[in-house]
């Protein structure tokens, strides 16, 4: 008597994270739990009359919803096209579905194709018991998905809340296991391999030489890489998006942030808040639109055209005899909707250099900043001093408590362990308090005061100040003035600046300074007058705020 024919079988097997399909063996390309699954649906084919014809690994897909795992989708596409597979086959109906909706309407598709689906561990029988078998199954599957999660997700939160990193450590940081009195805990250390780079990609970033793209590059060559992986044993490259990621994370500042909420990290910090607030400041000065090219410019994106209102952009022509020449055109050349002449780089900054003279800042002007910046000095040293020492009271009551509870500990009818918890999180309690008080201000107010005089003494010529900066602070120091430049050109053929935007803060701290002063007040009498300076919020005059590091570069 022949055999009865062998029916055409797809198995489909699953795990829900990419680290589960990177154990086992070498073997084992997919990890232990596919090689399990693989083994238990052959085991089954054979004993049922099925012929495996096709299998579909997935290395960690999610399993609350189909649509997000490619090789399910693979599946389901041979199903419905092809239409050359009878069965398919799972080792638990878990693997495939973790919503009962998506499993009830995926069966019911397969049952008009004529396709049957199977489990290694479920019953399968055909007909209305078995609908209602598989329907419970699936429901008591998505109910046990949604628990968990929910379970996961809770935990998650109260780890973050408590300084801990939930999930993977970030690039620079590895994800150890310590023995702490007598116990295994999983904390987050340095990694001495990837940490070195990030660092030295903030610093080179906050300098404004380096694009996104060179900064990756240059990283890149010096030998940075991801962590390995099975497919990847040597790492890969850190990608461009990836990087900017790193540049914006405030997690290498020593904070964990977990469902848009902010809390003090136990790891240790790979860079300073200022250098943070650096990096900060470029990457908000990249935002502006500027595309980064082969060639920069401290003047890109601050330059625009009074005809057309479109932006001016920087290009390099190269002349008959090879040498490399600069130019500044309207955008509107290409679309034949302006006709602004292009002009040489150096043309563009000496009509830059000439509207500097027109704003300098008088010593009214500077007094009134100076005393500004020296008050919110004096009063954040005051909020500091009363934050260290209600720091440092707390401390002491710690402290006391401590010694109680070790009072209390071991003698007669008093919980051993509950003490025991308790000076843990006393220790706890306290180191958070120390890292606070270490935190606080102790700001040098003299020293501070001192500095600012001189900074704000430098704008008495900001033409003189322009000139002497390093490209990188002329960026810098042109973005504290202005948002905007338009030029046109003047009647000699030369380009002018025809208007300029103020930037917001200095056009804010003008309104501030005025609203200070007593109604009817006269100006003082060292007040020069002042040059308009016309942008979206009326007239004013700019003003600078962000002073740090706006020092003359020595000859």
């Amino acid at each position: 008597m022949p055999d009865k024919r062998r029916r055409r079988t797809v198995a489909y097997y699953r795990v829900s994270t990419t680290r589960q399909a990177q154990t086992g063996t070498e073997d084992e390309e997919f990890g232990d739990s596919i090689a399990t699954q693989r083994e238990a649906c052959q085991r089954y084919a054979e004993q049922h009359g099925l012929e495996i014809v096709a299998e579909y690994p997935e290395p960690g897909g999610s399993g609350t919803a189909i649509d997000r795992r490619p090789k399910f989708q693979q599946l389901l596409e041979r199903v419905y096209h092809q239409q050359d597979v009878e069965v398919v086959l799972v080792y638990a109906r878990s693997r495939a579905f973790r919503n009962a909706y998506e499993a009830m309407a995926t069966r019911e598709a397969f049952r008009k194709q004529g396709v049957e689906l199977l489990s290694t561990q479920e019953p399968s029988e055909a007909g209305p018991e078995g609908d209602l078998v598989s329907l419970i199954l699936d429901g008591v599957n998505e109910y046990h998905s949604r628990k968990l999660g929910a379970d996961v997700s809770f935990k998650m939160a109260a780890k973050a809340a408590r300084g801990g990193t939930p999930g993977r450590a970030k690039l620079g940081y590895l994800n150890v296991r310590k023995k702490i009195d007598g116990r295994n805990v999983a904390t987050i250390e340095l990694d001495t391999e990837r940490a070195p780079f990030i660092k030295t990609g903030f610093e080179l970033f906050a300098t404004g030489q380096y694009g996104l793209r060179q900064l990756r590059q240059a990283l890149t060559d010096a030998g940075l890489r991801n962590r390995p992986t099975k497919a990847h044993p040597a790492g890969t490259a850190v990608s461009v998006s990836q990087l900017e990621k790193i540049l914006r994370d405030r997690y290498y500042l020593g904070y964990v942030v977990w469902r848009e909420k902010e809390h003090r990290g136990r790891h240790e910090p790979l860079i300073d808040p200022i250098l943070f607030d650096r990096v900060q400041g470029v990457l908000a000065t990249r935002s502006r639109g500027t595309r980064e090219r082969v060639w920069d410019h401290f003047l890109k994106g601050s330059l625009w055209c009074h005809r057309c209102g479109q932006r001016l952009i920087l290009e390099s022509a190269k002349s008959h005899t090879g040498r490399v020449h600069f130019y500044w055109r309207c955008a509107g050349r290409e679309t034949g909707t302006c006709d602004l002449p292009r002009f040489t780089h150096a043309t563009i900054e000496t009509a830059v250099e000439n509207h500097l003279t027109t704003i300098a800042v008088s010593p009214a002007e500077r007094t009134d900043v100076e005393e500004l910046l020296s008050e919110a000095i004096r009063a954040r040293q005051a909020t500091g001093k009363a934050i260290r020492q209600r720091l440092k009271t707390e401390l002491t009551k710690l402290d006391n408590l401590e010694d109680q509870c070790l009072d209390l500990l071991g003698q007669p009818g008093w919980p051993t362990e509950k003490l025991t918890q308790r000076l843990k999180d006393l220790n706890l309690e306290r180191d958070k308090l120390r890292q606070q008080l270490d935190d606080s201000d102790t700001t040098d107010t003299v020293a501070a005061q001192q500095r600012i005089h001189k900074l704000l003494g430098l704008l008495a010529d900001p033409r003189k100040l322009h000139r002497s900066l390093t490209n990188d602070l002329r960026k810098s120091l042109l973005g504290l003035f202005f948002d905007r430049l338009y030029l046109d050109a003047e009647e000699s053929g030369a380009p002018g600046v025809q208007r300029a935007i103020s930037a917001g803060h200095t056009v804010a701290l003008r309104e501030f300074i005025e609203s200070r002063r007593v109604e009817g007040e006269p100006a003082p009498e060292n007040q020069e007058p002042r040059s308009p300076v016309k942008g979206d919020r009326g007239s004013s005059r700019p003003f600078l705020v962000g002073l740090t590091g706006l020092e003359p570069a020595t000859p």
